[in-house]
């Protein structure tokens, strides 16, 4: 008989694969910048950035400028 923790860690388990396999784009690995300005939709737009999109943006973000400017490859 399986003990009480073998069946925890297996809900825990089941859990998660749930959970993971509910998500519909992975999850940012760069926190959004909320010590800068932001423009409204920016939280939104930060979810959907690549992890280099949103380091690029960190960069115009600390030069004064937006996130959206940061998108467009002729800057």
């Amino acid at each position: 008989m399986a003990g009480s923790w073998d069946i925890k860690l297996a809900l825990l388990g089941l859990a998660a694969l749930l959970l993971s396999a509910c998500a519909d784009h992975p999850v940012s690995q760069v926190p959004l910048p909320w010590d800068y300005p932001l423009m409204p939709g920016d939280a939104a737009l930060w979810e959907t950035l690549t992890v280099e999109q949103q380091q690029r943006a960190l960069a115009f973000l600390s030069d004064g400028s937006t996130i959206r400017s940061s998108l467009v490859e002729a800057y």
